[in-house]
């Protein structure tokens, strides 16, 4: 793009001097001077002051490289004016652009965009008129949206200040508590320093001894005893060192130790990786403890291991699923085997005060695995629709609960099986449940 300033007159006499205008017939840059002898000769020529960028100028030439014809032609593909290079047959790099495009004359589409102006100059005028509105309209809107978004930043801010707040307090805690126990179990800084001390205490000591024994009747009375108590207490901090010492060799062989295992760092970086990022409808839930069942140390896994075989390890989730939202979790089969032509293993939704097979069948609504028709059961009724074919080992079980519509899906290894004819009760305290048959089973949430 050609900069104005550097733009020079046309005249070969004045071609050192900048232009300050342009003439769209004579297609020729003039300075001051040029211009004024061109007006008294040219004045029904179209002048351009040249204080905008030549690129923004409309001389009527075509502006194509190396046409520098006049516009004569429209074409209606592209809504553009043309010149004849732009409709030349032989195409190039720079002619025929528009060679088969319909094109008309100038002059034949007057009426036509004469028209169109007056249906544009309408839409700016009435776009105008609560063109102000509009944006002011948009700045609140964009202000009220710099809002919302600062006030999540500040809430992550307050989080993450939080969790830092508290890991500092913990570790102080922690350290706090090792220098205690050392303390306790052998010495302190303080001890340090008076065992520093006892050998000056020893030897001093001796010295004031010996000199009170061969020369006691040479003293103050009252001085030699109170010399004598020095001595005395010396002897008695000598001994509880000494006792502190033998204390620390008994307990130098126990060990005081700080770990945390593996598995539970691995675990608070996984929440601290997974804050923020979480799908809204995930629902976070443990499993109870409870009979006929083991559970791992994070409440997450859950195995039969005893009652026999038989519907009596009910198993209920520690959290109320909320109501008025879409709320999903998953269960993986981790120890699953069909050991018989049973339902091995209900997944789904319940109360909380489940207790036994009957229980179970009147009061939840379950997703069976196992036997060789997958189904939906509820109370007396078991809804087939398509869940058709056998889970096995790994497996993972998604439950979906719409609380706001009380409807009910289940999804086998990312295939949704879609609504059941069941309707989940609005206002009622619903809990995800596990029914396990068979000895062994274990199911996992993830």
């Amino acid at each position: 793009m050609e900069n104005i300033s550097k733009i020079k007159a046309s005249c070969k006499k004045h071609k050192e001097i900048n232009a300050i205008s342009y003439c769209r017939e004579c297609d020729i840059n003039m300075c001051n001077k040029c211009q004024n002898l061109h007006k008294e000769l040219f004045d029904n020529h179209h002048l351009f002051n040249l204080d905008k960028n030549i690129d923004e100028i409309f001389t009527g030439f075509c502006n194509d490289k190396n046409h520098h014809q006049e516009f004569k032609y429209f074409c209606k593909n592209h809504n553009k004016l043309c010149c004849v290079s732009c409709l030349c047959k032989i195409i190039d790099d720079e002619n025929g652009y528009h060679h088969n495009c319909e094109v008309s004359l100038v002059k034949d589409i007057e009426k036509e965009k004469r028209n169109k102006l007056k249906e544009n100059m309408k839409w700016l005028c009435d776009i105008s008129v609560n063109l102000e509105q509009s944006l002011n309209q948009m700045k609140s809107f964009s202000e009220k949206i710099n809002e919302k978004k600062e006030k999540i930043k500040l809430n992550i801010q307050n989080v993450f200040t939080k969790i830092r707040n508290e890991l500092n307090n913990r570790e102080d805690e922690l350290l706090s508590k090792i220098d205690k126990e050392y303390e306790k179990r052998f010495f302190n800084e303080n001890l340090l320093k008076q065992i520093d001390k006892l050998p000056n205490k020893i030897k001093s000591s001796l010295e004031r001894g010996k000199i009170l024994e061969k020369e006691w009747e040479k003293y103050n009375l009252v001085s030699s005893i109170n010399d004598c108590i020095n001595i005395e207490n010396n002897i008695k901090d000598i001994n509880l060192l000494n006792e502190d010492l033998k204390k620390c060799e008994e307990n130098e062989n126990i060990n005081v130790e700080f770990n945390i295992e593996d598995e539970e760092i691995q675990n608070i970086l996984q929440t601290i990786k997974a804050l923020g990022n979480e799908d809204e409808r995930s629902f976070k839930w443990k499993f109870q403890e409870g009979l006929n069942y083991t559970l791992d140390k994070n409440g997450l896994i859950a195995t039969k291991t005893g009652g026999g075989d038989g519907w009596n390890c009910t198993i209920i989730g520690n959290k109320e699923i909320p109501k008025n939202k879409i709320s999903s979790w998953k269960i993986r089969l981790s120890n699953f085997y069909i050991k018989n032509n049973t339902w091995n293993v209900l997944i789904g939704i319940g109360p909380k005060n489940l207790k036994n097979e009957g229980c179970f069948y009147r009061y939840c609504w379950s997703f069976i695995c196992g036997n060789s028709a997958l189904s939906v059961k509820s109370g007396s009724e078991t809804n087939y629709n398509n869940h058709r074919g056998k889970l096995k080992l790994g497996d993972i079980i998604e439950v979906i609960v719409d609380r706001k519509k009380g409807d009910l899906s289940f999804a086998v290894n990312g295939v949704n099986y879609g609504l059941n004819n069941i309707k989940i009760p609005e206002n009622d305290e619903i809990f995800p449940v596990v029914l396990i048959n068979d000895q062994g089973q274990t199911v996992e949430i993830i």
